[in-house]
């Protein structure tokens, strides 16, 4: 009878070790510590009769998808493997809690630490809402894929379509695994405000090619989903408003300035100067740190301008090119003896920058942007705007974009209206720096009274 009961309890023992064993099914997002802080991590794990199976994103190298194989666990011991040339990863840890997992990563030399936390249970994505609906709209040649979002009861607003920042971006302007305009249409939806999402060119369901668009490619674009849902028989929208995020806010505000049928503009952190501005902006703060005579800075920065305005319209390019490999010549060859030394070739180092310029400068996006001023289309504006900046937005900062954008508001003489969120970043999401680095690890929500503020102003005005 003892010994009944021995193996009875040692069995009731495995079988409980058995059940309880935690599983790693679902998404589990965390970080592999580095130099400076963290390198964003995402598991996305399986199970079937065959065992587990999953892939790794790591989101700020651009990885996605990444085959897990093998993925063990015995016990609460866990170990995934992933393999991308002759890179091999391995990633050893174990269950602190149901939802947590600790240990260290390495790829064939020291190890370094990392940690995840369960943010879902399944792989699988959520179904679709019921208020929404896909929808493929012709410009031309180009089929503009997109999503509408409906409210459930009364429609109280013009219909909002929402442009995505710079970069090719699906419909949700997803960054990171936040959901920008999806999070967007389904609150604005629950207060009666309906909307329309879209692919960029060559994202998702839209075709052509988002490189080679202009940005007059790109206000089009917006002009023929206005056009499709105006002459819609089971969509029908005859006023809208236009949301623009970042560098999608240029694009809002061509369109606002050039269609009688926007009624409302929202500029989401966007900016103000022409591309050309901006990047000088950058050069001169780049240069801050440096002891290179200041003249031979400007020198330099002027013949990048020179070049930009020969590539942009069509003038001596060659002459252009010239310049600035003088210009970068001159600045190399001023640099502090121990920085002029790690340089092992100056004239081939020129001669690279320069060719990369021309290309970077040539791509049509980037050409129609250079010289393109935001504000003028500001001017004309006679719908009503409501223009939103993040105090820690370090993308398009409040400094740099604000007045210009007032100014040319005061000149329109349309009735507009600024809000600051002062601890949001460009994404206005609650930041700590605000710097762009920090995006994969902020919550996947805006800051506090955000998507309020834009319903209150749409229904107000």
């Amino acid at each position: 009878m003892k010994l009944f009961l021995a193996t009875f309890l040692l069995m009731l023992i495995s079988t409980s070790q058995i059940f309880s064993q935690n599983s790693l099914q679902g998404i589990w997002e965390g970080g592999i510590t580095v130099p400076g802080g963290q390198l964003k991590i995402i598991f996305k794990i399986d199970k079937s009769a065959a065992g587990y199976s999953g892939t790794l994103d790591i989101p700020q190298q651009g990885a996605k998808g990444l085959n897990l194989d093998p993925i063990s666990q015995t016990g609460d011991s866990v170990s995934l493997t992933f393999s991308v040339g002759q890179i091999t990863g391995l990633f050893t840890g174990n269950f602190d809690s149901y939802t947590q997992i600790s240990g260290n990563y390495s790829q064939g030399g020291p190890s370094t630490p990392f940690s995840v936390k369960r943010t879902s249970e399944t792989t699988q994505e959520p179904e679709k809402p019921a208020n929404e609906t896909d929808l493929i709209i012709q410009n031309g040649n180009i089929k503009i894929g997109g999503t509408l979002t409906m409210p459930n009861g009364e429609i109280k607003a013009s219909l909002l379509i929402m442009s995505s920042g710079s970069g090719a971006q699906d419909r949700n302007s997803e960054i990171f695994g936040f959901k920008i305009f999806s999070i967007i249409s389904q609150y604005l939806a629950e207060r009666g405000i309906p909307s329309f999402r879209y692919d960029d060119r060559g994202v998702g369901s839209s075709t052509g090619n988002f490189g080679n668009t202009t940005i007059d490619d790109l206000a089009s674009d917006v002009e023929a989903v206005i056009q499709y849902f105006q002459n819609s028989e089971t969509n029908n929208f005859q006023t809208f408003a236009v949301l623009g995020h970042s560098q999608g806010g240029i694009v809002a505000g061509k369109v606002a300035a050039e269609n009688e049928g926007v009624h409302q503009l929202i500029l989401m952190g966007s900016t103000a100067p022409s591309l050309s501005e901006i990047l000088r902006y950058q050069v001169e703060f780049a240069y801050s740190a440096s002891t290179i005579d200041q003249s031979l800075v400007e020198k330099e920065i002027e013949a990048r301008e020179e070049l930009m305005r020969a590539i942009t319209y069509g003038n001596d390019i060659e002459s252009a090119k010239e310049s600035y490999i003088h210009a970068y010549t001159d600045v190399l060859n001023n640099l502090p003896e121990a920085q002029k030394n790690s340089i092992t070739n100056i004239t081939s180092t020129v001669n690279t920058q320069t060719e990369q310029l021309i290309q970077i400068y040539s791509a049509p996006q980037t050409k129609s942007l250079l010289f393109y001023v935001p504000t003028n289309d500001l001017e004309k504006i006679t719908a009503p705007t409501l223009v939103l900046f993040g105090g820690k937005d370090t993308q398009v900062t409040i400094a740099q974009n604000q007045d210009k954008i007032r100014d040319a508001l005061v000149k329109s003489g349309t009735d507009f209206q600024f809000k600051v969120f002062d601890n949001a970043n460009h994404l206005f999401q609650n930041a700590e720096t605000g710097l762009a680095n920090e995006y994969p690890f902020l919550d996947k929500k805006f800051v506090e009274g955000f998507l309020d503020h834009i319903a209150e102003w749409m229904l107000s005005n």
